[in-house]
């Protein structure tokens, strides 16, 4: 894929979340002083999304506090265009907007992010909520009254935290799903377990290894058939089932999509000159595993963002992209950090630092040589630190451990009750 050795003058950006905020904040940060383009089509000024099943959704944080940027677009000279994308000419190098209107550019980043699956009730037509945005979150949270029996439908970490905010806020909670345990997908089931026995004793009603057959409307609400004739009512429902990479828009573009956008391991993506792609949306070359690569983690598209802009401004010296895997979810008040790949085929040691101040943590080891492959903490972020700093020289779990029982002063490891 050849480069150009010349910086773009002109650099169109899809997609205005943290993928897109970053870039635009790198570029300016690395001296770029051509035109900057965002097409986003939310109004506003950029947002941090992760807070939206957490913090904004229980009401302790305003939507000024999920601001990205200091000072706003504005503060970076960026012109802002409130559109969607709806086609792509990769080889005329212009975007066709939903309002029909046609932008040029000299190097283009996609960052256009996931869009939430919906469920869909009996009669075709979507229900219940979803959280992908500051207006899905706050459709949900003028929902949670007195009350309301609130239901998320999906065993992952929206449906885990909905619940959460829920019981918060004294109303009943059901998660349904169709796994053995809550998190088994992404973390496991030994980890799964133990985050599904918290939910349970903080009164979370878990509907585990439940299918659905019906969704019927009922008022402003719904009835939930599950196999076997099990009926679950819910006042507020939640749709926690996954998301889609928003690339419809490049159909016909000669963009490669493969569940994403792919790109090199320099977040080029394929198809067409001087396009890039980053965040959610992008499935980039991990270089560790030899393989593509989805993620989607805040960490993850903010370090890409600063690969991205060095390599638009700096084509003669392009860097490759490391990740350094790291995400987070708040439950009951508790923040459970993972850094590293949890593979749930992997060997999980659950394991508690016992000492003055107790620590939770479950290692992930693969492999002959005993590597340690991820981490997870639950509320111990100092302990967190240390394991990233130690997780990319690639620690066996024997050093790893050691070098958390010394963090944790004092503290020996036994296998947790």
């Amino acid at each position: 894929m050849p480069a150009t050795t010349v910086p773009p003058g002109r650099i169109l950006i899809v997609g205005g979340s943290i993928a897109g905020a970053r870039t635009a904040q790198a570029l300016r940060s690395e001296g770029f002083t051509g035109e900057l383009i965002v097409i986003e089509p939310e109004a506003g000024e950029a947002y941090d999304r992760p807070p939206l099943s957490k913090e904004y959704l229980t009401g302790a944080w305003s939507r000024a506090q999920l601001n990205l940027i200091p000072g706003g677009w504005a503060s970076l000279d960026a012109t802002v265009v409130r559109a969607h994308a709806a086609a792509l000419d990769g080889q005329g190098r212009q975007i066709r907007l939903s309002d029909g209107q046609l932008i040029g550019y000299d190097a283009l980043v996609i960052a256009t992010g996931l869009s939430p699956r919906r469920l869909v009730a009996d009669d075709g037509e979507p229900i219940g909520h979803v959280i992908g945005t500051a207006s899905d979150a706050d459709a949900l949270r003028h929902q949670l009254r007195d009350g309301a029996h609130v239901v998320a439908v999906g065993g992952g970490f929206i449906a885990a935290e909905a619940a959460s905010v829920a019981r918060g806020l004294g109303l009943p909670a059901t998660i349904i799903d169709r796994r053995a345990t809550l998190l088994e997908g992404s973390l496991g089931a030994v980890v799964g377990a133990h985050i599904a026995a918290n939910h349970r004793n903080h009164g979370v009603d878990l509907r585990t290894q439940a299918r659905i057959t019906s969704i019927a409307r009922d008022g402003s609400g719904a009835v939930i058939t599950l196999e076997g004739g099990g009926l679950v009512r819910a006042d507020v429902l939640v749709a926690g089932i996954g998301s889609e990479p928003n690339t419809a828009w490049l159909q016909g573009s000669g963009i490669r999509v493969d569940d994403g956008v792919v790109t090199d391991a320099r977040c080029r993506a394929f198809g067409a000159a001087g396009v890039y792609a980053l965040g959610d949306v992008a499935r980039f070359y991990d270089v560790h595993s030899a393989k593509p690569r989805r993620v989607g983690h805040w960490t993850n598209a903010a370090d890409q963002a600063t690969v991205v802009a060095h390599n638009l401004l700096h084509p003669q010296d392009p860097i490759g992209y490391r990740e350094a895997p790291y995400f987070w979810s708040d439950q009951f008040r508790e923040k459970i950090q993972v850094a590293g790949h949890p593979d749930p085929d992997a060997h999980v040691d659950l394991l508690t630092l016992e000492g003055p101040t107790p620590r939770r943590i479950a290692v992930y080891t693969h492999g002959d040589d005993d590597g340690c492959s991820a981490v997870v903490t639950f509320g111990w972020p100092r302990g967190m630190v240390a394991v990233r700093r130690l997780m990319p020289l690639e620690p066996t779990t024997a050093e790893m451990l050691s070098e958390l029982e010394e963090l944790a002063a004092g503290a020996r490891l036994v296998a947790a009750r």
